[in-house]
């Protein structure tokens, strides 16, 4: 059994007494560590007394249960000696609450149960049991457990039994409460996998049953039911049923069953292979992609990427790219951003010509889009354009793009932009980092939000390992240094993050030189929290240099000793010790 370490800082006494506390707080913090409970008193007292106390907190708030079923989840069956059917009772119980992610866990953690009994009589008995009892329970929900439970154990009983369970199976598909029905389509897809002891017959009447229901959100379920069927014999005898009950879907009147089947639709190519899918739902993508539901056009935009590996040259040529320049200005911006995530996978496919000739306008107008987010996804998948037309001839049509989106009001625009720089640094190489590029970055640095300075001091480091410190030296370093004499405390602080970033980069020579001197001066500024980074930068670049730069710092560390704020003193003191 394993031993778990009492990391809480609390005597296991008391976290057993919280678990009967007033304070739903309490009770949770305490719940979180029934395996530290299990472990301290032993596989006995666990089934002995913890276990039927649980029992006792099943009628407690979702948020306990969810945190019960949570640490039953680990490693309990090891805590309990291995002996499963402890559980059962309680993990059936859990099947039965309201909270749908207790129900799935706790139905789960059965079937890992089950198959953990001794023998294969024990597994028939036990399972049965548990499946009936909440296939008969007056909360209808707890059907949601037999329908993730039966297909775990169908190949494993008796022939009568499996009837019985189809027979559940099939009522439950065919209950008059809608979510009911719900569950039976969500976890068909498992019952067809076991074709053919889940007859032809079954299998066929249940889909049919599904895809006449009048709730769109039990037929569009069937997708998955007949992704896993194409991979079964039942495919092979019944080939061209499936493939109508697939069209009947993609040609559903609910957008919602069209725009699951699309999101599908590189599933069931994989499962139908490449000829049939060709032949009988590639025009649905396409028809998907001038769907009047925008919904329907940004989720077939946004598969492009998947599906073009169907299709040929041609087909992308003359049928594919003339519906994306069509969507390319759609009045949606999700629509146009789920074209800017994929378009310019098309480009390895077509060739340099034709991107040049038909890829390379799409990005263009998308590289002008008013919407930030559009131009930001387009800049992420870069490379596959560039590594077919190659990046000088985009570079220039960048720069402007670059520009704008470092002036975006919403930080995080500011934040991703700053990234594509080291891609054209390392593509193009020092060429690209033009004055008014590295003027953008400066511009980041002195941001007033902490994580776009963050992002562009990581980004001067990476710049410096593309294209070493001489060149950062002679370009970029030397103004970020000039940051310490602005009045603006926070640009003095980025003097001395980037210092920390880059110190790998230094060599001795250049600290003694050009970082000592700013270490000196700034030791001396007048802002307390500028002297407290000094001692931890003076610190980490005495440790990870060593040598000749150890003594220098020191005194610089001496300095600080002295300080008038106490903070700064023992930080300064710490770090002579350590040294």
């Amino acid at each position: 059994m394993p031993k778990i370490e009492n990391t809480t800082g609390m005597p296991i006494n008391l976290i057993i007494d919280e678990l009967k506390s007033d304070d739903i707080r309490k009770r949770i913090h305490s719940v979180k560590h029934l395996d530290l409970i299990a472990s301290t008193i032993g596989p006995e007292r666990t089934k002995n007394e913890l276990i039927p106390f649980i029992q006792e907190l099943l009628d407690d708030d979702d948020e306990v249960l969810i945190e019960l079923v949570e640490s039953l989840s680990k490693n309990f069956i090891e805590l309990v000696g291995g002996q499963v059917q402890v559980l059962l009772p309680t993990f059936e119980a859990l099947c039965r609450v309201e909270d749908a992610q207790v129900r799935e866990k706790a139905a789960n953690q059965l079937k890992k149960c089950f198959t953990m009994l001794p023998d294969q009589k024990k597994v028939e008995e036990l399972s049965m049991g548990i499946i009936k009892r909440l296939n008969d329970s007056d909360y209808y929900l707890a059907k949601n457990a037999v329908v993730i439970l039966v297909p775990s154990i169908i190949n494993q009983v008796s022939q009568n039994n499996q009837n019985e369970l189809i027979n559940i199976i099939l009522k439950i598909s065919q209950d008059q409460i809608p979510q009911v029905r719900k569950f039976s389509s969500m976890y068909f897809q498992d019952f067809v996998k076991h074709f053919p002891i889940v007859n032809e017959a079954f299998i066929q009447n249940t889909l049919n049953s599904f895809i006449k229901d009048e709730q769109d959100f039990i037929r569009m379920y069937i997708v998955d039911a007949l992704i896993a069927s194409s991979k079964t014999a039942f495919f092979q005898k019944q080939q061209t049923f499936v493939l109508n009950m697939f069209k009947q879907l993609a040609e559903d009147q609910s957008w919602r069953v069209r725009f699951y089947f699309c999101d599908k639709l590189a599933d069931i190519g994989d499962s139908v292979g490449k000829e049939s899918y060709r032949k009988n739902f590639q025009n649905y993508h396409l028809k998907f992609l001038q769907d009047n539901e925008p919904e329907m056009k940004s989720i077939a935009a946004l598969k492009i990427e998947k599906l073009c590996s169907f299709m040929d040259a041609e087909e992308i040529m003359n049928k594919l790219i003339p519906l994306l320049k069509s969507i390319q200005s759609d009045q949606n911006s999700f629509v146009r951003n789920s074209l800017a995530s994929s378009v310019l996978s098309l480009s390895p496919i077509i060739g340099k010509k034709n991107s040049s000739e038909q890829i390379l306008p799409i990005f263009l107008t998308l590289l002008k889009d008013q919407d930030s987010e559009v131009r930001i996804t387009l800049f992420k998948k870069l490379s596959l354009i560039t590594s077919v037309l190659g990046v000088d001839s985009l570079s220039q049509s960048v720069i402007p793009a670059l520009t704008e989106l470092a002036q975006d009001k919403n930080w995080r625009i500011r934040a991703s932009t700053i990234e594509v720089l080291s891609f054209f640094a390392r593509a193009i190489g020092p060429e690209f980092l033009s004055d008014k590029v590295l003027k953008l970055l400066l511009d980041w640095l002195g941001d007033k939000v902490y994580a776009v300075r963050q992002t562009a001091i990581q980004q001067t480091a990476l710049l410096i390992q593309i294209l070493g410190i001489q060149w950062a030296d002679k370009n970029l370093l030397t103004k970020i240094w000039g940051f310490q004499s602005i009045q603006n405390y926070l640009q003095r602080l980025t003097v001395l993050f980037t210092i920390t970033q880059i110190a790998s980069s230094l060599n001795n020579d250049y600290i003694l030189k050009t970082i000592l001197p700013l270490l000196q001066q700034m030791s001396k500024d007048s802002v307390a929290n500028i002297r407290s980074n000094v001692c931890k930068t003076s610190i980490l670049l005495a440790k990870e240099k060593g040598g000749n730069v150890v003594e220098p710092l020191k005194k610089v560390l001496q300095s600080l000793c002295d300080d008038q704020d106490a903070e700064v003193k023992y930080q300064a003191k710490s770090a002579l010790e350590s040294l």
